[in-house]
C-alpha cells in the first residue's frame, strides 16, 4: 500500500482501514485527546469582550480570575502585579501544556515540538543580549525572562552574569546558537547595534525548524510545513514592512533578511513586496497572493500582521474539524494558545496605558463584537 491507494473492500469482512490510518490512530489518539481537552479551556469570545472593555489593569486581572489562568496565579493576582509577572504566569501555563504534549507524543515528532518550544529560549537569549547592549541591570533583565524550565539551551543564571556581548558569545560556543552568533559578531562589533545579532538568531532558528519538519513522514511533513509555512509567511511580511518603514533597507537587503521558506509566498512574491515603493503597492501585491482574501486593501501597515494572523487562526481551527489523528491538531493548539496569551498581554498593556476599548482592539488578534 503506497500513497493514497484505496484498500479493496471484502464484503465478508466489512470496510478495511488503510494501514497508515491505523498507525495514525495509535500514534495520535492519546495526545490529541489531551490537546482537544486543552483547546476547550481556551478563553471564549465573551472573555475577550470583557477584557477589551475593562476600564483598568486591575479589572483585566479580575476577568482572568474567572478563567483557567486563575490556577496558575493562585492568590498572586493583585492590582499591583507587574506586566512581567503577568507575562511569566501566562507563559507558565503554555509551557505546562507543552510539557504534557511532548511527554505524550512519539519520538519522531517530539524533536519538532521540543524545537518549537525552544523558540522561547531564543526569546530569552535575545532579551539578555538586548539588555546588555542597552545597559539594563541584570536583575531587571531577569524579571523580563520567560520561565522556561525544560529542554534548555543555556543557563539563564550564567548569561545574566555577563555584561559584555562577546562574553555571552564565548560562553555559547558549542551550543545551538554558536553558528548564528559567530556569523553576526563582526557586524555587531562594527555597528554596536542589536539588529545583526537578532536577525542571525531568528533566521538560524526558523531554518532549523523548517529542516526539522522536513524529516517527518510524508503526511506529517505536509501538515507541519503548511502550518509552520503560514506562520513564516506572515512573519516575513511583517519583517518586510518593518525593514522598509523603520530601517529603509534596499530591496536586496530586505530579501536577504527574510526566511527562505514558507507555505504560500513564493520567492518572486517576496521579492515583489521588498521592491514595493509605497504602502498601497504592498497591499496591492499582497492581494495577488493567497493571503489577499484576508485583506480589504485599506489595512494600516502597523497592524497588517494582526489582520493576517486572524486569517491564520481561521486556518488553524480547520485542523480540528478534519482528520483527528494528525500532527495539525497539536501544532494548531500550540499556536492558538500563544496567540491567546499575546492578546491578553496586549490588552493588559493597553489598559496600563489607559487606552479605550476601541483603541485597545486595534492591537488584538481576536476581534470582539
Amino acid at each position: 500500500m503506497r500513497g493514497r491507494a484505496r484498500c479493496r473492500q471484502n464484503p465478508s469482512q466489512g470496510r478495511r482501514v488503510a494501514p497508515f490510518m491505523i498507525t495514525s490512530v495509535f500514534k495520535y489518539a492519546y495526545p490529541n485527546a489531551k490537546v482537544r481537552a486543552m483547546k476547550g479551556m481556551l478563553v471564549p469570545a465573551s472573555v475577550y469582550h470583557a477584557l477589551i472593555h475593562a476600564e483598568t489593569f486591575g479589572e483585566v486581572l479580575h476577568v482572568l480570575q474567572t478563567t483557567d489562568y486563575a490556577e496558575v496565579f493562585s492568590d498572586q493576582m493583585s492590582p499591583d502585579m507587574t506586566l512581567p509577572e503577568l507575562t511569566g504566569g501566562l507563559y507558565k501555563s503554555l509551557f505546562t501544556d507543552y510539557g504534557k504534549i511532548i511527554r505524550s507524543v512519539s519520538r519522531d515528532i517530539r524533536t519538532l515540538l521540543i524545537l518549537l518550544y525552544q523558540q522561547y529560549e531564543l526569546i530569552n537569549l535575545k532579551t539578555i543580549l538586548r539588555g546588555i547592549i542597552t545597559h539594563i541591570p541584570s536583575e531587571r533583565i531577569a524579571r523580563l525572562l520567560l520561565p522556561t524550565e525544560h529542554h534548555l539551551l543555556f543557563s539563564k543564571a550564567d548569561l545574566l552574569q555577563f555584561r559584555e556581548v562577546h562574553d555571552v558569545i564565548e560562553h555559547l560556543q558549542g551550543s545551538f546558537f554558536q553558528y548564528p552568533l559567530n556569523l553576526a559578531v563582526r557586524r555587531f562589533q562594527e555597528e554596536q547595534e542589536f539588529f545583526p545579532l537578532e536577525m542571525a538568531l531568528d533566521l538560524h532558528y526558523y531554518q532549523t525548524l523548517w529542516e526539522t519538519a522536513k524529516k517527518l513522514s510524508d503526511l506529517e511533513r505536509r501538515v507541519a510545513q503548511q502550518i509552520l509555512g503560514m506562520y513564516v509567511d506572515i512573519l516575513n511580511i511583517a519583517w518586510i514592512v518593518r525593514f522598509k518603514e523603520q530601517y529603509h533597507f534596499s530591496p536586496e537587503e530586505i530579501l536577504n533578511y527574510t526566511i527562505h521558506h514558507g507555505y504560500a509566498l513564493t520567492l518572486d512574491e517576496r521579492r515583489g513586496l521588498a521592491q514595493a515603493e509605497t504602502t498601497a503597492q504592498i497591499l496591492t501585491d499582497l492581494q495577488e497572493t493567497p493571503y489577499g482574501k484576508a485583506l480589504t486593501g485599506e489595512e494600516p501597515l502597523p497592524t497588517l500582521h494582526i489582520v493576517l494572523t486572524r486569517y491564520f487562526i481561521q486556518q488553524l481551527h480547520k485542523f480540528f474539524a478534519g482528520n483527528p489523528f494528525q500532527i495539525g491538531v497539536i501544532l494548531s493548539y500550540l499556536f492558538l494558545k500563544e496567540f491567546e496569551i499575546s492578546d491578553i498581554l496586549s490588552i493588559a498593556e493597553a489598559k496600563k496605558s489607559g487606552f479605550s476599548a476601541e483603541r485597545s482592539q486595534q492591537y488584538v488578534i481576536h476581534a470582539t463584537p
